[in-house]
């Protein structure tokens, strides 16, 4: 995810420096296109997860929940 994220800075960069020594405000907008692109990608790329992350995940909120049930029950509030 690094990678990609640094290679769409770079490429963000380049059409900017080309916006202004140019003075093209078609290049001034496809940068800005991009940088939008580019943070709608690596948005849903971080959201992906691997079966071991999701089962882990699972693991820890049935932990959780028994812990409160446990607890509201010690307390006698359940």
């Amino acid at each position: 995810m690094r990678g990609s994220l640094i290679a769409i800075l770079i490429a963000v960069a380049v059409v900017f420096a080309l916006a202004v020594f140019v003075d093209n405000r078609i290049a001034a907008g496809a940068g800005a296109l991009l940088l939008i692109g580019g943070i709608i990608f690596n948005t849903f790329r971080a959201k992906r997860t691997t079966p071991a992350q999701e089962a882990r995940s699972e693991r820890g909120a049935r932990e959780l929940h028994e812990e409160i049930v446990r607890d509201e029950e010690q307390r006698g509030t359940r």
